[in-house]
């Protein structure tokens, strides 16, 4: 309610003022006034009182406890009577539920106008804020754009796995991420800026995010993981990072950036380190253990890291260790396996403890005493003789190919030609080493030139045993007095890593980089090691309640669910601009239900009126 003067002119003509009570309404989307008393021209109380008399008058018609007076005219306290007596004498209600507003539209007229996913948004940020990752930023310093964007990045790698630039594109065409977090589109230069802050405060972002993911999921780690890869770039060599390397994508031909990982036993990074792509996997275990300051978990690593020397480090260091014995995997034991179990992926597995054969040089050395475990999966041995089955298949019919152009004019007869092919092919199918090559000669047809007569190509021994090796590989532990059991089943773990490299590449988007310059590249690396923590933080959670969906399904889904932006036009110049969230399906009621994170589409409403645009229509056809 509130008190309007106007002019008006009294029987004799002379001009006065009117005095009335309204109350505001709406209806058809119009803001209107309701006249409810009229206060006559001999209203006497001053402007500068009129919300205190209203203040006065609610009070009465509420049956509030009321307001002192005694500070009050009498000509106030008279208004105050007055007002609340005719006021309730024509039957009004204060507490009368207004009529809800109807709005007119024109159906044939309303339109959709935007459409952005929001499902995945809300959900990575609520995980997001489980692991404090907002305050981290906070407490470093960071201005409250710069967080905003910091995050959306993060936002960005999960849903649409890409360059930064990609992820600009996403933030202005598909994702309501902007709106959410009340941030307006920033020039992609800003946010290459904002990258930076995962370059320039690496260590202690990571170190920050692993001790809330402790505290959120309460373990404490005895063991870690240590494992590197690589990514490329194309383009030529650039700065200390970008160089050639043995590519692991079979990308030789491009310069690589190597990552190097090490992983607590629930899969969450505890340090990372960005090197060169030539960088040699057994050179940087030691880096990476100077980080783990002041703790003695046991080590977990392959083949490539295990080196003596690295093993000796990890003792001086007061480490223990799980590895793969770098030497020839023999063949399967031929007595009864010590121990057999099943992984949590129905995988079989067999193991013996494999006596010492040490010589009596290696005896009286001071070298502390290993436990060596022979391990056997049915599956690798699947995977691995399907492999050795096809090389050979290959390299044999090859070298047919050969053998049949000898005999053929316009083929390859050249003897130095020939086995520089042959070379080539032990190369290209790794199984060279099992076959006895032989070549004969005969002179060419130009002076001091040789053909080659004949090649022959037998099975060696070393065939039949990579056969019964297949499948197996051997581990060796400081644990001297571990069960067989528990080193295998710890090494078998080791494959959780390779799928966090996997899922880094594939699903957040690791590979390839698009930058030379040294410090965007480590921001890209560094933005995806911390969409892969978020991420597994997530997976963690669902897999402790029985869902073990994979970050690519979930996200998929997560992207269906849109923020739907309708127009309904009220008249021809006003419009009213609705956003509403989509409901979730079952399964992402689910998810949200397990992690713990509200969604409420009503709550995220948004209503607003707004002029309405006129629309040119388009130009009629040249004649």
């Amino acid at each position: 309610m509130f008190i309007r003067a106007q002019p008006s002119k009294r029987k004799n003509a002379e001009a006065g003022t009117s005095y009335s009570l309204l109350q505001s309404q709406r209806k058809n989307g119009i803001s209107k006034h309701k006249t409810l008393l009229n206060l006559g021209p001999d209203f006497s109380i001053p402007k500068d009182e009129w919300k205190d008399l209203i203040r006065h008058v609610t009070a009465r018609l509420k049956d509030d406890p009321l307001l002192p007076l005694e500070d009050k005219s009498e000509a106030f306290k008279e208004a105050v009577d007055d007002i609340t007596k005719r006021l309730l004498d024509q039957g009004f209600d204060i507490f009368a539920k207004r009529a809800p507003e109807s709005i007119k539209v024109f159906p044939d007229q309303i339109e959709h106008t935007d459409s952005r996913t929001v499902a995945g948004e809300r959900l990575i940020l609520e995980a997001m804020n489980e692991l404090k990752l907002p305050q981290i930023f906070q407490d470093l310093g960071v201005r409250e754009e710069e967080n905003k964007l910091a995050l959306a990045l993060v936002v960005g790698r999960m849903l649409a796995p890409g360059s930064e630039l990609a992820t600009h594109k996403w933030m202005a065409e598909y994702s309501s991420i902007l709106e959410i977090l009340n941030r307006s589109l920033p020039h992609h230069n800003t946010l290459y800026n904002a990258s930076g802050l995962f370059h320039k405060f690496k260590e202690e972002i990571i170190d920050a995010l692993y001790q809330n993911t402790r505290n959120a999921l309460n373990f404490d780690e005895t063991i870690i993981f240590y494992d590197l890869t690589n990514t490329f770039y194309h383009g030529e060599e650039k700065g200390e990072l970008l160089r050639r390397g043995y590519s692991k994508q079979k990308r030789n031909d491009c310069p690589l950036v190597s990552l190097a990982l090490t992983l607590c036993a629930s899969g969450f990074p505890r340090n990372v380190q960005i090197l060169p792509g030539n960088a040699g996997e057994p050179a940087t275990l030691k880096t990476a253990i100077e980080t783990l300051k002041g703790d003695t978990p046991t080590v977990i690593m392959d083949a490539g890291i295990a080196t003596k020397e690295n093993r000796a480090c990890l003792r001086e260091k007061g480490l223990d260790y799980v590895c793969v014995e770098r030497s020839k995997t023999p063949p399967v034991p031929t007595w009864d396996p010590d121990q057999e179990f099943t992984t949590a992926g129905k995988k079989k597995i067999r193991a013996w403890r494999l006596p010492d054969e040490k010589t009596k040089k290696d005896t009286d050395s001071e070298e502390p005493k290993e436990q060596r475990v022979y391990v056997h999966s049915e599956a690798k041995q699947f995977t691995g003789e399907s492999i050795l089955r096809t090389n050979c298949e290959k390299f044999e019919a090859e070298l047919k190919k050969i053998i049949k152009g000898l005999s053929k004019s316009g083929c390859m007869k050249d003897h130095e030609k020939i086995l520089a092919k042959v070379g080539r092919l032990k190369e290209k199918f790794k199984v060279g080493h099992l076959y006895e090559i032989q070549t004969t000669t005969r002179p060419g047809p130009r002076k001091g030139q040789l053909y080659a007569a004949t090649l022959t190509f037998t099975k060696k021994e070393a065939h039949e045993e990579a056969w019964l090796a297949s499948g197996g590989y051997v581990l060796r532990t400081s644990h001297a007095d571990w069960p067989v059991k528990k080193v295998a089943q710890l090494y078998w773990r080791l494959t959780e890593i390779e799928s966090v490299f996997r899922i880094m590449k594939s699903d957040l988007g690791l590979r390839p980089v698009f930058h030379s310059r040294e410090d965007r590249i480590i921001a890209h690396l560094m933005i995806t090691v911390v969409a892969y923590h978020v991420s597994h933080l997530v997976r963690t959670k669902l897999k402790r309640a029985g869902m073990h969906h994979s970050w690519d399904t979930i996200r998929k889904d997560l992207n269906k669910v849109k923020r739907i932006t309708t127009e309904l036009p009220m008249s021809p110049t006003r419009v009213l601009e609705l956003k509403l969230d989509q409901n979730l399906p079952p399964l992402l009621q689910e998810i949200f239900r397990i992690m713990g994170y509200e969604y409420d589409p009503r709550a995220t409403q948004t209503k607003q009126e707004r002029i309405r645009q006129k629309k040119v229509p388009p130009k009629p056809p040249d004649s």
